[in-house]
């Protein structure tokens, strides 16, 4: 499986993941970012072969996968960080209540992705 390619999306969606208070070195910030970029590439891919895609590109098993990117939702809503998607939105339409899904997240990232890009 290929590598995702570094370009514009790339560097936008790890700013998000960044301002969502997730650290790098955290396994679940490389599989987030990884199946927000196949997710906003396919834009119809189900979280299931997201998951599949994801653990062949980093050798690893696609529960895995999904166990890491549901510990780093977990470590944002923790602290807090999910808050920051309220300012690509201008408004409050995220009051840290409940914690978003895995698939959620995905799609809330690739949708601020869309907006900066247009």
């Amino acid at each position: 499986m290929d590598k995702i390619v570094k370009d514009e999306n790339f560097a936008k969606v790890t700013e998000i993941l960044l301002k969502l208070g997730l650290q790098p070195k955290m396994k679940g910030f490389e599989y987030l970012r990884s199946a927000v970029l196949i997710q906003f590439s396919c834009r119809k891919g189900h979280l299931l072969e997201i998951y599949k895609k994801v653990g062949e590109m980093y050798n690893a098993k696609s529960e895995s996968v999904e166990k890491g990117i549901r510990s780093a939702v977990k470590y944002a809503y923790d602290i807090g960080g999910l808050l920051s998607v309220n300012e690509y939105y201008g408004k409050v339409i995220y009051t840290n209540k409940k914690k978003f899904t895995n698939l959620e997240l995905i799609s809330i990232i690739c949708e601020i992705v869309n907006l900066q890009n247009n």
